[in-house]
């Protein structure tokens, strides 16, 4: 009983390691603030008398770049699903990653048969921020408050284990490995 459940959890921890060995495509991808549009947006908004328009189109600017950038992020995420599916072979009989609310990038992960056991949600959270903090690190400039959430199903649709990594749990590895 303990060793399928930690086959269950190393199986989750190398699923998302090979989540986090991607090519980092959206690391490449240029900023908004580089893009000829915002620049333009910027001029027309120096023209602009009204500081309240101003932060309202500013802020209007950041929201539509977070969004592509959240946009290609998920884009590169799902070209990489073939691939993790070679690498897991028979153990998930399907794996999705989409935008949920708030820029959560969602990875669910439904098994081929029952695993019999209960996972542990709350044991397994420490080993995939680990794994997800690489993930997290290189998002976090342009998008400060994303999330990843993790859920795994049983063959029949119920629910296994839900997992939601934040910013905070990711910068609370580093905060532990090196104390103030």
């Amino acid at each position: 009983m303990k060793k399928k459940m930690f086959e269950v959890m190393f199986i989750g921890f190398a699923f998302i390691s090979l989540a986090a060995c991607s090519n980092n495509r959206f690391e490449s991808s240029p900023k908004p603030a580089e893009k000829a549009s915002s620049s333009e947006v910027k001029e027309l908004l120096e023209e602009s008398t009204s500081s309240e328009t101003k932060a309202v189109t500013e802020a209007s600017d950041t929201e539509q770049g977070n969004s592509k950038f959240f946009d290609l992020m998920i884009e590169a995420a799902q070209s990489q699903i073939p691939a993790m599916k070679e690498q897991m072979g028979t153990m998930y009989s399907d794996m999705t990653i989409t935008a949920g609310p708030d820029y959560t990038v969602i990875y669910t992960l439904t098994y081929l048969e029952d695993p019999g056991v209960q996972m542990d949600s709350e044991a397994l959270k420490p080993v995939m921020v680990k794994a997800m903090k690489p993930i997290m690190d290189s998002v976090k400039g342009m998008l400060p408050d994303a999330k990843i959430q993790v859920i795994y199903l049983k063959p029949d649709q119920t629910e296994l284990g839900n997992i939601l990594i934040t910013q905070e749990d990711t910068d609370a590895i580093q905060d532990e490995a090196d104390p103030i």
